[in-house]
């Protein structure tokens, strides 16, 4: 049963693979003309990346001794 619906789904995907492919325009689009690129929007993102940091390693430390606490208390 397991083999029929691993088949079913390996197919499902290809299936669906192929169609889009098959979809898709046959002529490559034509090259757009010498314009400025859009400007970028004004949002640095590392205003509190170190703030950012600080904050993941810690949540990471509190959590890699809470998971050895647990672990400790069930031996």
């Amino acid at each position: 049963m397991k083999i029929s619906k691993t088949v079913f789904f390996v197919f499902f995907v290809t299936l669906i693979s192929v169609s889009s492919v098959i979809a898709g325009t046959n002529t490559p689009p034509k090259p757009m003309a010498k314009a400025a690129a859009p400007k970028p929007p004004d949002v640095p993102i590392d205003q509190s990346l170190l703030l950012l940091v600080m904050a993941a390693l810690l949540f990471g430390t509190y959590t890699l001794y809470q998971y050895n606490l647990k672990r400790k208390a069930s031996v």
